[in-house]
Protein backbone atom coordinates (compact mmCIF):
# COMPACT_ATOMS: atom_id res chain seq x y z
CA UNK A 1 0.00 0.00 0.00
CA UNK A 2 1.06 3.39 -0.07
CA UNK A 3 3.90 4.27 2.12
CA UNK A 4 1.84 6.54 5.01
CA UNK A 5 1.81 6.35 8.50
CA UNK A 6 -1.68 4.45 9.85
CA UNK A 7 -2.01 7.12 11.90
CA UNK A 8 -0.60 10.39 11.20
CA UNK A 9 -1.50 9.78 7.70
CA UNK A 10 2.18 11.40 6.88
CA UNK A 11 4.28 10.24 4.18
CA UNK A 12 7.70 11.45 6.12
CA UNK A 13 9.95 8.86 7.72
CA UNK A 14 7.88 5.82 7.83
CA UNK A 15 8.57 2.43 9.22
CA UNK A 16 7.10 -0.88 8.36
CA UNK A 17 5.92 -3.27 11.93
CA UNK A 18 7.12 -6.29 10.48
CA UNK A 19 4.53 -8.37 12.39
CA UNK A 20 2.10 -6.78 11.38
CA UNK A 21 2.90 -5.15 8.65
CA UNK A 22 1.54 -1.61 9.81
CA UNK A 23 2.93 1.57 8.53
CA UNK A 24 3.89 3.69 11.48
CA UNK A 25 5.72 7.12 11.27
CA UNK A 26 9.37 7.64 13.35
CA UNK A 27 10.80 5.28 16.20
CA UNK A 28 11.68 8.38 18.63
CA UNK A 29 9.92 8.07 22.38
CA UNK A 30 6.39 8.90 21.60
CA UNK A 31 6.51 8.42 17.97
CA UNK A 32 3.98 6.02 16.41
CA UNK A 33 6.29 3.56 16.18
CA UNK A 34 7.43 3.57 19.54
CA UNK A 35 4.17 3.49 20.87
CA UNK A 36 3.13 0.25 18.86
CA UNK A 37 6.37 -1.37 19.67
CA UNK A 38 5.32 -0.98 23.70
CA UNK A 39 1.68 -1.79 23.24
CA UNK A 40 1.83 -4.54 21.28
CA UNK A 41 5.42 -5.93 21.45
CA UNK A 42 6.25 -5.80 17.96
CA UNK A 43 9.87 -5.11 17.72
CA UNK A 44 11.63 -5.05 14.33
CA UNK A 45 10.46 -2.34 11.81
CA UNK A 46 11.78 -1.67 8.20
CA UNK A 47 12.36 1.76 7.31
CA UNK A 48 10.77 2.26 3.85
CA UNK A 49 12.94 5.05 2.78
CA UNK A 50 16.61 3.95 3.78
CA UNK A 51 15.23 0.08 3.91
CA UNK A 52 17.34 -0.38 7.59
CA UNK A 53 15.87 -2.46 9.96
CA UNK A 54 15.32 -1.61 13.39
CA UNK A 55 14.62 -3.10 16.73
CA UNK A 56 12.26 -0.94 19.17
CA UNK A 57 12.03 0.35 21.17
CA UNK A 58 15.72 -0.13 22.36
CA UNK A 59 16.59 1.74 18.60
CA UNK A 60 18.84 0.22 17.31
CA UNK A 61 19.73 -1.17 13.52
CA UNK A 62 19.34 -4.57 12.97
CA UNK A 63 22.04 -5.84 10.58
CA UNK A 64 21.08 -9.74 9.74
CA UNK A 65 21.57 -10.77 5.75
CA UNK A 66 18.57 -13.11 6.22
CA UNK A 67 16.48 -10.02 6.08
CA UNK A 68 17.93 -9.43 2.29
CA UNK A 69 14.57 -10.80 0.93
CA UNK A 70 12.69 -8.42 2.36
CA UNK A 71 14.50 -5.23 0.94
CA UNK A 72 14.83 -7.05 -2.11
CA UNK A 73 10.97 -7.66 -2.77
CA UNK A 74 10.09 -4.13 -1.43
CA UNK A 75 12.74 -2.94 -4.10
CA UNK A 76 13.80 -5.28 -6.64
CA UNK A 77 16.65 -4.05 -8.84
CA UNK A 78 17.57 -6.22 -11.66
CA UNK A 79 21.36 -5.47 -13.87
CA UNK A 80 21.44 -5.17 -18.15
CA UNK A 81 22.23 -8.83 -18.43
CA UNK A 82 19.08 -9.58 -16.33
CA UNK A 83 17.23 -7.42 -18.30
CA UNK A 84 18.46 -8.70 -21.74
CA UNK A 85 17.79 -12.73 -20.95
CA UNK A 86 13.77 -12.07 -19.54
CA UNK A 87 12.28 -13.29 -22.80
CA UNK A 88 15.48 -16.04 -23.60
CA UNK A 89 14.42 -17.95 -20.46
CA UNK A 90 11.50 -18.16 -19.17
CA UNK A 91 12.41 -19.83 -15.45
CA UNK A 92 9.44 -20.34 -12.77
CA UNK A 93 10.13 -18.53 -9.69
CA UNK A 94 8.69 -20.40 -6.10
CA UNK A 95 6.88 -18.06 -4.27
CA UNK A 96 6.94 -17.93 -0.35
CA UNK A 97 3.81 -19.86 0.19
CA UNK A 98 4.96 -22.82 -1.88
CA UNK A 99 2.68 -21.52 -5.12
CA UNK A 100 5.07 -21.10 -8.65
CA UNK A 101 4.46 -18.39 -10.91
CA UNK A 102 6.29 -17.08 -14.26
CA UNK A 103 8.09 -13.55 -13.55
CA UNK A 104 6.13 -11.02 -15.39
CA UNK A 105 3.01 -13.12 -15.78
CA UNK A 106 1.96 -12.74 -12.43
CA UNK A 107 -2.05 -11.23 -10.97
CA UNK A 108 -2.71 -7.67 -10.54
CA UNK A 109 -4.60 -7.11 -6.74
CA UNK A 110 -8.23 -5.87 -7.66
CA UNK A 111 -8.83 -3.43 -5.02
CA UNK A 112 -12.07 -1.76 -6.08
CA UNK A 113 -13.21 -0.97 -9.76
CA UNK A 114 -9.68 -1.21 -11.13
CA UNK A 115 -9.94 -4.19 -13.24
CA UNK A 116 -10.23 -2.53 -16.58
CA UNK A 117 -7.01 -0.52 -14.82
CA UNK A 118 -4.99 -3.66 -14.43
CA UNK A 119 -5.52 -5.14 -17.77
CA UNK A 120 -3.78 -2.59 -19.58
CA UNK A 121 -1.11 -2.73 -16.62
CA UNK A 122 -0.59 -5.91 -17.88
CA UNK A 123 -0.62 -5.20 -21.25
CA UNK A 124 1.89 -2.47 -20.90
CA UNK A 125 4.13 -4.97 -18.36
CA UNK A 126 4.76 -6.68 -21.27
CA UNK A 127 5.96 -4.53 -24.22
CA UNK A 128 9.61 -5.08 -24.08
CA UNK A 129 11.22 -2.11 -25.08
CA UNK A 130 8.74 -0.41 -22.31
CA UNK A 131 9.21 -2.87 -19.47
CA UNK A 132 13.61 -2.95 -20.27
CA UNK A 133 13.38 0.87 -20.08
CA UNK A 134 11.43 1.14 -16.37
CA UNK A 135 13.43 -2.39 -14.94
CA UNK A 136 16.48 -0.31 -14.74
CA UNK A 137 15.65 2.90 -12.66
CA UNK A 138 19.08 4.31 -13.51
CA UNK A 139 17.13 5.03 -17.11
CA UNK A 140 14.92 7.75 -15.24
CA UNK A 141 15.83 8.60 -11.53
CA UNK A 142 17.83 11.29 -12.35
CA UNK A 143 15.49 13.09 -14.90
CA UNK A 144 15.52 16.59 -13.96
CA UNK A 145 12.00 18.26 -13.52
CA UNK A 146 10.61 21.46 -12.42
CA UNK A 147 9.69 22.38 -9.02
CA UNK A 148 6.00 20.84 -7.90
CA UNK A 149 5.92 18.78 -11.29
CA UNK A 150 3.86 16.48 -9.53
CA UNK A 151 3.42 14.42 -12.92
CA UNK A 152 6.94 12.24 -12.47
CA UNK A 153 5.31 10.38 -9.54
CA UNK A 154 3.31 8.70 -12.82
CA UNK A 155 6.67 7.35 -13.82
CA UNK A 156 8.36 6.73 -10.87
CA UNK A 157 5.32 4.49 -9.62
CA UNK A 158 5.57 2.98 -12.92
CA UNK A 159 8.72 1.73 -12.89
CA UNK A 160 8.20 0.26 -9.29
CA UNK A 161 5.24 -1.78 -10.19
CA UNK A 162 7.04 -2.79 -13.46
CA UNK A 163 9.99 -4.19 -11.51
CA UNK A 164 7.44 -5.58 -8.77
CA UNK A 165 5.90 -7.71 -11.27
CA UNK A 166 9.08 -9.02 -13.11
CA UNK A 167 10.24 -9.64 -9.81
CA UNK A 168 11.72 -13.56 -9.67
CA UNK A 169 11.96 -13.38 -5.67
CA UNK A 170 8.23 -12.38 -5.17
CA UNK A 171 6.71 -13.62 -1.69
CA UNK A 172 3.28 -14.00 -3.36
CA UNK A 173 2.38 -14.41 -7.31
CA UNK A 174 0.67 -11.62 -7.02
CA UNK A 175 1.41 -7.73 -6.84
CA UNK A 176 -0.91 -4.75 -5.47
CA UNK A 177 -1.20 -2.19 -8.04
CA UNK A 178 -1.89 0.50 -4.98
CA UNK A 179 0.65 3.16 -5.20
CA UNK A 180 0.52 3.08 -8.57
CA UNK A 181 -3.21 3.72 -8.82
CA UNK A 182 -2.76 6.32 -6.24
CA UNK A 183 -0.75 8.09 -8.57
CA UNK A 184 -3.17 7.82 -11.50
CA UNK A 185 -5.83 9.78 -9.26
CA UNK A 186 -3.18 12.45 -7.73
CA UNK A 187 -2.06 13.31 -11.42
CA UNK A 188 -5.34 13.06 -12.93
CA UNK A 189 -6.53 15.50 -10.31
CA UNK A 190 -8.93 12.67 -9.20
CA UNK A 191 -10.75 12.62 -12.45
CA UNK A 192 -9.53 8.54 -12.40
CA UNK A 193 -10.66 6.89 -9.33
CA UNK A 194 -10.34 3.81 -8.15
CA UNK A 195 -13.74 3.26 -6.94
CA UNK A 196 -14.54 3.89 -10.09
CA UNK A 197 -13.98 2.07 -13.49
CA UNK A 198 -12.38 4.52 -16.29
Amino acid sequence: FEKLCSISLSHINVYACLVCGKYFQGRGLKSHAYIHSVQLSHHVFLNLHTLKFYCLPDNYEIIDSSLEDITYVLKPTFTAQHIAHLDKQAKLSRAYDGTTYLPGIVGLNNIKANDYANAVLQALSNVPPLRNYFLEEENYRRIQRPPGDIMFLLVQRFGELMRKLWNPRNFKAHVSPHEMLQAVVLCSKKNFQITKQG
